[in-house]
């Protein structure tokens, strides 16, 4: 036996990493790191439009993170709420292919600097071979997504995703997500699908469908799930449930965020203000 190892501590300890190189950025609670994978999914009319244009280009919430903002979106030229999205991004495709995917990841693996990327993926599946066996291409994207980088750095790409139907997603992306945004209403199987994959959140399939309800206070309400801190929020604010409460969690607390309050003077989101009366 070598000399100087306690062979009776048995212990696992944590391994010690250069935060600078992972290049994950800075959460702001209780929104997820720079670096994440969303999952948004709601219907026709329920907001999706409208959240990812907050999520991406208000600086309250992600609009300051990426050095390169790429959206992929079939309907991206045929919905006014994506104005502001289309002056802001970089890169605009309205058809998804797997040749175009790769071409966007040597783009970002041979970029230098530790400038992250964000890509968006808008209502896309239909042009998406999502495999039953064996990993399709965004499947194997979201499986090491993190680690993407030029050599240098990691943490080069955040993702977005968003579809009107849970199943769309596949079983890969889904367990990949650090949060999910369950927009509006659903049939009740749909919903059930979405219990019975999410039931941690909550602990079964029962409490999660009342967190689910109890989220839909207001039409454009949406149901935030944070996989990264294990939270359950309506909308961002009102926290519903976390990991190991076992009280019934309720209302605000009276946290009532700076941001809240000051949002409707916020003279940089007045043209997201603008796309949500239309």
């Amino acid at each position: 036996m070598e000399k100087g190892v306690d062979y009776k501590d048995l212990n696992i300890y944590p391994i010690n990493i250069e935060d600078d190189k992972l290049n994950q950025g800075e959460a702001k609670y209780p929104l997820s790191s720079p670096v994440h994978l969303h999952i948004i999914v709601g219907r026709v009319k329920a907001g999706k439009s409208v959240l990812l244009n907050n999520l991406y280009l208000s600086k309250r919430l992600f609009g300051g993170e990426y050095k390169t903002k790429i959206l992929i979106s079939t309907t991206a030229y045929n919905d006014a709420i994506n104005k502001y999205l289309l002056e802001d991004f970089d890169f605009i495709f309205n058809e998804y292919s797997d040749t175009l995917l790769d071409e966007l990841l040597n783009l970002i693996q041979t970029d230098e600097g530790d400038g992250r990327f964000l890509l968006v993926l808008d209502d896309i599946v239909g042009n998406v071979n999502f495999k039953r066996v064996g990993a399709d291409a965004i499947s194997s994207l979201v499986s090491h997504y993190r680690h993407i980088g030029n050599g240098e750095h990691e943490g080069k790409l955040a993702i977005a995703m968003a579809s009107q139907y849970w199943k769309y997603f596949s079983p890969i992306v889904r367990n990949n997500a650090t949060a999910y945004y369950i927009l509006g209403s659903f049939p009740e199987n749909e919903l059930k699908k979405i219990a019975e994959d999410l039931s941690y959140f909550g602990g079964s399939d029962k409490k999660f469908v009342e967190l689910f309800h109890k989220s839909r206070l207001n039409p454009y309400d949406f149901l935030y799930l944070s996989v990264e801190h294990l939270e359950v929020r309506r909308n961002h604010t009102e926290l519903l449930w976390k990991q190991g409460d076992s009280s019934e969690l309720g209302g605000n607390s009276g946290n009532e965020t700076d941001d809240e309050k000051s949002s409707s003077s916020d003279e940089e989101n007045k043209k997201i203000s603008e796309t949500n009366k239309k």
